[in-house]
């Protein structure tokens, strides 16, 4: 039989063996191109009723040939989620079985082999929902993606395989080396171990010797042993073991039970690592110490983000809620901004991700989030917002005295991707704080709203007056009323962050009258506000509960839910505290299955 056949064959058995743990994995034949999470127009931008405080989801951008699956999620309420009683009662949601997204792929990839190839950069793409592209609610599946797996399994088998014996990355998965004389025996040692590693639980017997089997039948065929272990390796790597977070549970029963150990470190090292567990971590499951969760769990939270991979936890979740994936994309206009440079670009989401990590390691307040008097700034961004440089590193420096007092609020990343190449969208950056820092989704938009009349240098307008005229149509009324008086106090910020007096010869005017008659003057005072209202904790919450559970918590029960675990850090709670209360709380701890 041909090494590709059989392999081929298991990997569709892989998705077989993944619909039948969950009933809740859709495939489809075809193309596909798959799609990148990121939505260029969402971030804080065009009006969305996710409900997640996030991007938007893409349902289209599947591509052809694949197929998203939505599963059986609760309708989001309609309910404000500052307005709801909290309660520490389990909500009702659950979490299917999902695959490795494109970040734990290749996160996992380089620390169960030590490679430094990031297959899935080819992958389809994710495709997020509330705001992450790890929600387990959506599955896409397509013939691409399975043939993009199956050649990422063989270059990294190849790889390893490639390295001198005497390599301590190669001999960390070979741990015996194969002859024909020895093949059998050296095969289940080696993949007793690594298969373990894999698929982050201890194996059976049945499963290492189905796939020494399937490396004796290829290296006899072969006559080559090495055929034999690199058949076996890349079949390790296709299976759904690998390929998706496996939690067996009861699937036919809907009741939350509790996971297992192996489980629970699984959870825990994607939650802050997007990775696979580390040793420590394994060894910690071996003994049994993560559950009950308890003090030994709770050190290994402690430690794990202390650790250099918690980057990733930056990265994937600061980075696609705050928005600095989608920093790396913004252009403005060469023409209207000139002074807006490569250098700049690049350092306006190293800026907001030092800050990010600094809040965590330095166990800051939530609300320093949106009222911090301090930054972390490059020479570069120094000298831009008119502070003392020379600084080599991102390093941080007390922004007292300034204009910037209002955390992320004032930091390129929040103030370009909310803007346009040639102006500023007081729309997009009151979108941004109502739907990702108090979880206040906006009014969905009537039809034919009429064309905003832009501002120009020759009009004279500025776009606090071009907002004024849109809104007084009756139409638009609705949803402004809500949006503007959010945005309209960045007015002092243009397009590419820079502070600025006057737009258009006429003067600034950063003043708003927010719904309930509170009047305030510019970022500062807004940013006081919002690290006072009881939304943006729970908001806060939420996010990293959507996150970290991988699943929405939009239903009724579930936003009840996360105000039960938020409100108790209003006020006092940092950024550890919130960390600590997600890996901790009963919805990370448990599953349900899928009621027949």
């Amino acid at each position: 039989m041909r090494k590709d056949t059989v392999v081929r064959g298991l990997a569709v058995a892989a998705l077989v063996i993944a619909a039948g743990c969950t009933g809740s994995v859709n495939t489809k034949t075809g193309g596909g191109t798959g799609s990148s999470s990121s939505n260029g127009n969402t971030p804080g931008g065009a009006t969305s009723s996710n409900n997640g405080g996030g991007a938007s989801s893409t349902p289209g951008a599947a591509g052809a040939g694949t197929s998203a699956n939505v599963g059986s999620d609760p309708a989001p309420s309609k309910v404000p989620i500052g307005t709801i009683a909290p309660t520490t009662t389990l909500d009702s949601g659950r979490v299917p079985i999902r695959q490795l997204n494109d970040a734990e792929y290749n996160n996992t990839v380089r620390d169960l082999l030590g490679t430094t190839l990031t297959p899935a950069d080819k992958f389809p793409g994710d495709i997020a929902t509330d705001g992450f592209d790890n929600i387990g609610s959506v599955a896409v599946v397509s013939d691409l993606l399975l043939e993009q797996a199956e050649t990422a399994a063989g270059q990294l088998a190849d790889e390893l395989l490639a390295r001198p014996k005497t390599d301590p990355l190669r001999a960390k998965i070979l741990l015996c080396e194969p002859t024909t004389a020895n093949l059998s025996t050296c095969m289940t040692q080696i993949l007793t171990a690594f298969m373990k590693s894999a698929y982050r639980r201890p194996v059976t017997t049945a499963e290492v010797m189905d796939n020494v089997s399937l490396a004796t039948t290829i290296a006899t065929s072969a006559g080559d042993p090495m055929r034999g272990v690199n058949a076996a390796i890349k079949a390790v790597l296709l299976s759904p073991n690998f390929l998706y977070h496996v939690e067996i549970g009861n699937p036919a029963s809907t009741a939350a039970a509790k996971i297992s150990d192996y489980e629970l470190a699984s959870r825990l090292s994607y939650f802050l690592w997007s990775s696979m567990p580390d040793t420590t971590l394994m060894a910690a499951a071996d003994a049994g110490k993560l559950t009950p969760a308890g003090a030994d769990y709770t050190a290994q939270i402690t430690r794990m983000l202390a650790d250099p991979k918690s980057q990733a936890f930056i990265d994937n979740f600061a980075g696609q809620w705050l928005g600095g994936r989608d920093a790396t994309m913004v252009a403005p206009d060469p023409t209207t901004f000139p002074t807006f440079d490569d250098a700049l670009l690049k350092s306006i989401p190293q800026e907001t991700g030092a800050f990010f990590a600094a809040l965590i390691k330095n166990a800051a307040p939530l609300t320093d989030l949106v009222n911090a008097n301090y930054g972390y700034v490059n020479d570069r961004l120094a000298k831009f917002y008119g502070i003392p440089g020379g600084m080599t590193t991102f390093t941080k420096v007390s922004l007292a005295g300034t204009q910037r007092l209002g955390g992320i609020l004032t930091q390129e990343t929040f103030l370009t991707v909310t803007s346009y190449p040639t102006r500023t969208s007081p729309v997009k950056r009151g979108n941004y704080v109502l739907e990702r820092l108090l979880c206040d989704p906006t009014p969905t938009p009537p039809d034919n709203v009429p064309p905003l009349v832009q501002p120009t240098s020759t009009s004279g307008l500025t776009g606090r007056a071009a907002l004024e005229a849109h809104r007084q149509s009756p139409v638009c009324m609705s949803c402004h009323a809500t949006i503007d008086p959010l945005g309209l106090p960045f007015e002092n910020f243009d397009a590419i962050g820079a502070y600025r007096t006057m737009e258009n010869g006429s003067p600034i005017d950063a003043t708003t009258m927010l719904k309930d008659g509170t009047m305030i003057n510019g970022v500062s005072q807004l940013a006081t506000l919002i690290a006072g209202d009881k939304r943006f904790t729970r908001c806060v919450t939420k996010q990293a509960m959507t996150y970290g559970v991988t699943r929405p918590f939009d239903a009724m029960d579930s936003l009840a839910y996360v105000a039960g675990i938020a409100d108790p850090l209003m006020g006092k709670g940092t950024w550890p505290d919130l960390l600590t209360k997600v890996a901790t709380s009963e919805a990370f701890l448990t599953r349900r299955g899928e009621a027949p």
